[in-house]
């Protein structure tokens, strides 16, 4: 059985690898997904304007969904760290607490056979 150390370890290993985004004055970002642009406008002079603006807007509808598609991916992962190190520390509570329990009811146990 791995020791509690061990698991704490890998526990951080694993929460620091899937981090992805920053946390700064409760403003969640994604670091890895570059940033997202603003829509191009709809040229409405003329035909051929208008159709090249048509291919510039599906352009940008494909870049800011791939954009999207990396928050998203970068949040769960987040999540999913977060929620890891919370499991982990709510266990290490729980083994202290049992830990300390056993060691009252033993010494109790002690002292009531004197």
């Amino acid at each position: 059985m791995p020791s509690y150390r061990t698991i704490v370890l890998l526990t951080a290993l694993t929460a620091i690898g899937a981090q992805a985004g920053t946390l700064t004055d409760g403003k969640w970002t994604p670091s890895n997904c570059g940033t997202q642009t603003a829509p191009p406008e709809i040229d409405s002079r003329s035909v051929e304007g208008y159709n090249r603006s048509l291919k510039a807007v599906r352009e940008w509808q494909q870049k800011t969904q791939a954009y999207n598609d990396c928050v998203v991916k970068e949040a769960n992962a987040d999540n999913a760290a977060i929620a890891e190190a919370a499991n982990a520390e709510q266990a290490r509570f729980r083994a202290a607490v049992e830990r300390i329990s056993a060691e009252a009811a033993a010494i109790k146990a002690k002292l009531e056979r004197q």
